[in-house]
């Protein structure tokens, strides 16, 4: 082999390489990157999604709290059997 088609070859090889890393990232691979890169939308939506579930959390914790304290409140009474009635 002389020089001038190890040069070829070599171009070759480089044009070949390149094509293939312009055609990752031009799919979904290349999109994902992209999103990750400027965090913009899904970071957003995230903290949107974070902060709902954390409202709904904090209700819970409200509706469980006057919850117990209205079971606190009541007078002991005996077990409740499937009859609905106590004995």
């Amino acid at each position: 082999m002389n020089s001038d088609q190890t040069f070829a070859i070599v171009i070759t090889l480089v044009v070949v390489t390149l094509l293939g890393f312009v055609k990752i990232l031009r799919g979904p691979i290349g999109e994902a990157i992209g999103r990750r890169i400027s965090g913009s939308e899904a970071t957003d939506e995230s903290d949107r999604e974070l902060s709902d579930l954390r409202a709904r959390v904090a209700e819970l914790e409200e509706r469980v709290e006057f919850t117990e304290r209205v079971l606190l409140q009541q007078p002991e009474r005996g077990p409740v059997h499937a009859e609905g009635g106590s004995r």
